[in-house]
């Protein structure tokens, strides 16, 4: 018998228990993030899975960290500096206390594979996806992110690249503000 808290797909799959448990997840992760980095300016917040809806977990970065690297590598081209800013492997707080999101990132495990095994893998991933876009928007109504939301964009990745781009800009103009958005859109334009 699956607890309550594992992900079933099914029709009785709750994945608004995905959703409170990523709530929760991310506001541990992200707190901790912003009490021990309290200097940095931050720039971005996510939430992001992988291309079988394995994982999801958080990522951040910071203007400092990003100067930091690209100053470290001696990356001075445009293209590549964009790059550097919004690819989340190269930032500094990708996973940042992942251990909160251990147990969704198992029973999403198991939910991803029954889902293959059933045929209806493409609306299990969109239904991961809203959650995690859901997600941030409940932290978000909530004012988690404070007076430094202005400054900030949030949105929902993927470590495949072939999905990465569309999600992010779905997600970017669902969490965001207009502006916040057109400006996020030119992210790789150099």
């Amino acid at each position: 018998m699956l607890h309550r808290s594992t992900l079933m797909l099914r029709a009785d799959m709750n994945l608004d228990d995905l959703t409170e448990r990523a709530i929760a997840a991310a506001r541990t992760s992200f707190s901790d993030l912003m009490e021990k980095k309290k200097g940095e300016a931050f720039y971005a917040f996510i939430l992001y899975t992988d291309a079988d809806c394995y994982t999801v977990l958080p990522s951040a970065n910071s203007i400092e960290k990003y100067r930091e690297k690209i100053a470290k590598r001696g990356v001075d081209d445009p293209k590549r500096m964009a790059g550097y800013k919004w690819s989340i492997g190269e930032w500094a707080y990708e996973s940042w206390k992942a251990e909160a999101f251990d147990a969704i990132c198992e029973d999403l495990s198991e939910a991803s594979q029954s889902a293959c095994e059933a045929g209806t893998f493409p609306g299990f991933r969109q239904q991961v996806h809203s959650s995690m876009i859901e997600a941030l928007a409940s932290l978000d109504a909530e004012g988690f992110f404070g007076s430094m939301r202005s400054g900030i964009v949030i949105f929902v990745s993927s470590s495949d690249y072939d999905e990465s781009i569309e999600l992010e800009n779905r997600s970017a103009q669902r969490l965001n503000s207009p502006e916040v958005y057109a400006e996020f859109l030119k992210r790789y334009v150099a």
